[in-house]
């Protein structure tokens, strides 16, 4: 069907032009000497030439009706964890290291590679077919031709089946939600993520499972679960909770060893026969800082065939930075003990409490150690502090007002917050929490409880808070909110100080005990408010925020940190970082997302190792670096229990309209499955091409043969004239 966009008439006026134009240059033109029928069909050639030219102007399109076939879609998802190479080599679990030379040469690994691969070759002659590989991550792969290498490389160290179904969810379309399939191909074992059977809930089509590996259980030994914080502070005794089991070894008996670079450190004799396992406790001593590599290891017993799970490594940092802080007071005052009560709560601080008299018998050197200083009521007229103002204005410093402050000495000192007293008089104010605050977080529950809590102490006077500092609560007299701020923070370009400008923290504290049975909320402020201390004036241009420690099963996210020449933050610049396994010197690029006023790095999943990263950054024309490393542990998840767990899979199929099917093991593989699967999903009456048709259009302007043909009858005619007439 042809549209134009003139009337139809116009049509008879094309027809009318061409035959008047054809009839006029051939039939009264009496000077060509060209015989009849030449001259008859050089006027038909004139007349398609002229009428095509008319069309032409008429811009006309051509509607069409074209036929779309969309495939039922189907999903392969391999299990591409390590558990499922003891399922396709059973020898491999007689390897306590990761061998992939023997996997790879196992004939039945290549055999159930050869099968899936043409699973996927025959279905996609019906099918849109998606071959996904999952385990702790979701990768689509190409579906390969029949080969005896191995296509997936069965490395990943979880499975997580809910992150799969998650994704198969999202690349499902409009057109193929009620028109999809998926086959699943596992050894069953799963470790992270929500449980497979109700996660499965969001995709809305038919799984079929196929289920992979030995189901039968030999003698074993294993560690079991090992509990420990993988931080500790220097000096400190920190605890080992380690749980052994055993399956089908009633009699088991072993040698439990922890050693750290070879060295056996701890050695003991443990008893395994009991069905619920064995529980060891040890404690160690934290006698040197940094990252401490202990393994754990079980002797094996005689017939056991997993050896990789009687082994475990065990990462402890520890640290040798813990936050010295002194707390300063004028007069003795419930305030000061509040506060190293909370501080004592965190390891990451050693706090001190003097009063201000005794300050003089610390040298000026001891005093330099110091991160912080808390000075309650200080500056006072009896002590000013003038011999200490260039310390304090060096280290960040926590004020906290009280009936002895000298307002006046304070407002020397660099806050960013002048007071002017009224008079002598004292009121009591509420906090209020500022909204527009975002140096730390506070909860709606936390900001709830904090708003509840009794009033301070605060001085009757005239408040002038500089621009670019940062009020945290604001003061509420008598319930009527004021602009008056009730804990300041100074601004960037000022010192590394905080205003709490009244007393009686000790009444917060007893409020959130009476309220919640604890001091969860009063001592998470108080870190809060330390941490941000710390962090409010950085000694370096460019500063990442990295894990000194992570497990294999965590995403690794980097946050960073770029400050110009006057420490002022930048957000617009590139910054990008480069991480190097110190083992065997692979290198990972990443370059960071700008998420103002930071920089944020999601690197996904590192393999197992030490690694040691450098960033850099460049802001016009500075550059800036920065160094550091850290640890990828592995915490083996797949080495647990290796026999397939093919309930899980036979639940998953059943309860979501799918069938099982198992694929047998290398000491019994049963190829017919694979067939039979094959022909189960070809012979699904809900599983159709679906037809349909949709309206296009085409402009006869954009069509190159038109061009041709209309230079064509020119050409034609300019040479039939040459050739018999007298052109």
């Amino acid at each position: 069907m042809i549209q134009t966009t003139v009337p139809a008439w116009f049509w008879l006026v094309a027809v009318a032009v061409a035959t008047g134009y054809a009839g006029a240059l051939y039939y009264r033109n009496r000077k060509d000497e060209l015989s009849k029928g030449l001259k008859i069909g050089l006027a038909a050639v004139r007349f398609l030439f002229v009428f095509l030219i008319c069309f032409l102007l008429m811009s006309p399109i051509a509607k069409m009706k074209q036929e779309q076939v969309q495939k039922p879609l189907c999903f392969v998802a391999v299990d591409d964890s390590r558990s499922m190479r003891a399922a396709l080599a059973p020898e491999y679990r007689n390897k306590k290291e990761a061998d992939t030379a023997v996997f790879s040469a196992s004939g039945f690994a290549q055999d159930i590679e050869q099968q899936i691969n043409r699973v996927c070759e025959e279905l996609s002659e019906r099918f849109q077919v998606q071959r996904l590989a999952f385990g702790k991550e979701v990768r689509q792969e190409k579906s390969a031709e029949p080969q005896t290498t191995i296509h997936s490389s069965y490395a990943q160290e979880a499975t997580d089946y809910a992150r799969l179904f998650q994704d198969m969810a999202q690349r499902l379309s409009a057109s193929t939600v009620s028109n999809a399939v998926a086959i699943l191909i596992s050894d069953g074992q799963a470790n992270i993520g929500q449980e497979p059977v109700s996660a499965y809930r969001s995709c809305p089509f038919p799984l079929y499972c196929i289920g992979i590996g030995d189901t039968l259980s030999y003698p074993d030994i294993f560690i079991e679960e090992c509990r420990f914080n993988p931080y500790t502070f220097l000096g400190n005794r920190f605890p080992l909770q380690i749980r052994l089991g055993q399956q089908q070894a009633s009699n088991a008996r072993s040698i439990l060893r922890l050693s750290e670079d070879g060295k056996t450190l701890i050695e003991q004799e443990v008893d395994l026969s009991q069905p619920e396992g064995r529980q060891i406790h040890w404690e160690l001593e934290a006698n040197a800082s940094g990252i401490h590599r202990y393994i754990l290891s079980l002797d094996p017993i005689s017939q056991e065939k997993n050896l990789q799970n009687n082994q475990q490594e065990v990462l402890i940092q520890v640290l040798d930075n813990r936050q010295k802080i002194l707390i300063v007071g004028h007069a003795p005052h419930p305030d000061l003990s509040c506060l190293q009560q909370s501080l004592s709560r965190q390891e990451k601080y050693q706090s001190e409490v003097i009063l201000v008299k005794e300050l003089s018998k610390k040298s000026m050197k001891e005093l330099q150690d110091y991160d912080l200083f808390i000075l309650h009521g200080l500056p006072s007229r009896q002590y000013p502090l003038d011999p200490y103002r260039d310390l304090l204005n060096r280290k960040p410093c926590w004020y906290i007002l009280g009936p002895e402050t000298r307002v006046d000495c304070l407002n020397q000192n660099g806050t960013g917050l002048g007071i002017q007293a009224r008079n002598a008089g004292w009121e009591e104010a509420q906090a209020t929490l500022n909204p527009d605050f975002g140096l730390f977080e506070i909860s709606p529950d936390e900001t709830e409880a904090i708003q509840e809590w009794p009033p301070l102490w605060t001085p009757f006077a005239r408040y002038e808070p500089q621009a670019n500092g940062r009020t945290v609560f604001y003061q509420s007299i008598l319930g009527v909110k004021t602009e008056n701020p009730l804990l300041w923070v100074a601004p960037p370009s000022a010192s590394r100080s905080m205003v709490l400008c009244g007393y009686g923290l000790w009444r917060w504290r007893l409020a959130d005990y009476q309220e919640e049975n604890s001091t969860e909320i009063f001592d998470r402020l108080i870190d809060r408010c330390v941490s941000l201390l710390s962090e409010l004036k950085p000694e370096e241009n460019l500063i990442v925020h990295c894990p000194n420690l992570i497990d294999n099963t965590q995403s690794l996210q980097i946050r960073a940190e770029l400050y110009n020449q006057n420490f002022e933050k930048v957000s617009t610049a590139s910054v990008g970082i480069q991480f190097q396994n110190r083992a065997n010197g692979q290198q990972y690029e990443y370059s960071f997302l700008p998420q103002p006023p930071d920089y944020f790095l999601d690197a996904g999943f590192l393999p197992a190792g030490d690694y040691d990263y450098t960033a850099r950054a460049k802001n016009g024309a500075e550059e800036y670096t920065a160094r550091g490393r850290f640890t990828v542990a592995d915490i083996r998840l797949e080495n647990l229990q290796l026999p397939a767990n093919l309930e899980l899979l036979r639940n998953l199929s059943l309860t979501y309209d799918g069938r099982f099917y198992y694929a047998g093991s290398a000491y019994a593989p049963q190829n017919a499955v694979w067939k039979q699967i094959l022909q189960d999903i070809e012979d699904r009456p809900d599983l159709k091409p679906v037809i349909s048709f949709r309206e296009a259009y085409a402009s006869f302007l954009d069509q190159i043969w038109l061009l041709i043909l209309l230079l064509g009858l020119l050409s034609m005619e300019y040479f039939a004239r040459k050739i018999f007439g007298n052109l």
